[in-house]
């Protein structure tokens, strides 16, 4: 079985409150349209992630489902399958599932119950003749035993011996966090407001686990489950080639053959200078080192005062001289107090607040206020307030 292993689309998303991404978002499904062509997988999945909001916009939704008809109309015998992230709707993704049924597709939103008893016929999906996929979109932690409950009923079907895909959304614990910020709870890590499970949680009989979430693409240790990774660069954070993941597995218990498709940017991030620098320099470095690629530009500033007024306009009368180069923000970084060994941290500028997580912003806001840490009581209760209202938002 060959399987197109992909996440976290984060379809509509607009950068920095300004910059509508559709036009990369269709350079990078122009470019997934011809992997299809050439390499003919049996399915094409996406791990959770599919819009950048839960509430996407008219024209993110139309936008979704005019690529999803043209990849039918291209493999019309391929399946596709979409499960839900925590950046989207678990209720908007089931009510979607109905109608695209009729063309191969199948979209699962949330986890069901009758009972104490999971409803697991929505989450397994047969390709007759070569495998099984399992189908877990984002849940909340206690429902980690949904993996467990449907990879049972799959290995009850699998008469075949055939290769069983599973898909999840989730965070792995110990996998890298690169372009993410994560803190640790309890013991766990928490990475954009997932708790992380050890992998070792999760029963073994299936031949691999297609990840989402965790936007570097990466194969973890056990050398079956790997996160694909973003197609599309989402923030300056993400300074690493982005893919897709083909995948092959000849029959069930061997190793998957994992091949890295690597996707063309339409448009780069650019973080100018790399290492922070005082606002006059940065500016005359910024206009000495013009990218010569159109994409998006960050100025590095370090600088212990308040920025003057005009520095937003500077920059931009600076980037008028490039080509396609569109100006998104300014980061500033403090430098170190007297008998420190390194700058503090950087103040949040407001793309970057949008970013982190919940968690963080207070327990750091805490610290710097009361100049004291959290205690664990405290921070057990942010973070089941955090979980309940994340909960709430993707029903």
């Amino acid at each position: 079985m060959k399987i197109l292993h992909t996440s976290d689309w984060h379809i509509g998303q607009i950068l920095n409150f300004h910059y509508d991404r559709q036009e990369e978002h269709q350079h990078f499904l122009d470019q997934l349209c011809n992997i299809i062509e050439r390499e003919h997988p049996d399915a094409l999945i996406v791990s959770g992630d599919i819009y950048d909001k839960n509430t996407p916009g008219n024209s993110a939704m139309k936008f979704l489902s005019d690529n999803l008809l043209r990849i039918c109309d291209l493999a019309p015998d391929m399946p596709l399958i979409l499960t839900a992230g925590n950046h989207d709707s678990s209720s908007r993704i089931e009510s979607m599932a109905g109608v695209w049924r009729r063309v191969n597709t199948h979209f699962v939103g949330a986890a069901e119950k009758n009972g104490d008893d999971y409803l697991l016929d929505k989450h397994i999906i047969e390709i007759p003749g070569k495998g099984w996929i399992a189908a877990i979109p984002y849940i909340p932690d206690y429902q980690n035993d949904l993996y467990n409950a449907v990879l049972s009923e799959i290995r009850t079907r699998n008469t075949q011996n055939l290769p069983v895909i599973l898909m999840g959304h989730t965070t792995i614990g110990n996998a890298v966090f690169t372009a993410h910020e994560s803190v640790s709870f309890n013991g766990r890590d928490i990475v954009g407001g997932i708790n992380s499970m050890d992998i070792s949680e999760i029963d073994d009989d299936y031949d691999y686990l297609a990840l989402g979430h965790i936007h570097t693409p990466q194969t973890l240790p056990n050398g079956k489950a790997r996160y694909c990774g973003s197609p599309v660069q989402l923030n300056f954070k993400e300074q690493f080639a982005h893919s897709v993941t083909m995948v092959t597995v000849d029959n069930h218990g061997d190793t998957p053959k994992m091949e890295t498709i690597e996707l063309k940017p339409l448009r780069r991030f650019y973080v100018i200078p790399k290492e922070p620098k005082p606002l006059e320099e940065a500016l005359e470095y910024l206009e000495a080192h013009l990218p010569d690629q159109q994409g998006y530009v960050q100025l590095n500033i370090l600088s212990a005062e308040r920025l003057p007024s005009d520095t937003e306009n500077r920059i931009r009368s600076i980037l008028e001289h490039g080509e396609g180069l569109l100006y998104c923000d300014y980061k500033v970084s403090r430098p170190a107090r007297e008998g420190q060994s390194a700058p503090e941290k950087p103040d949040f500028n407001l793309s970057e607040f949008r970013e982190k997580d919940p968690f963080e912003i207070a327990e750091r806001y805490f610290t710097e206020t009361l100049q004291t840490d959290m205690d664990d009581t405290l921070k057990e209760l942010l973070h089941s307030v955090i979980q309940e209202v994340r909960e709430e938002e993707t029903r």
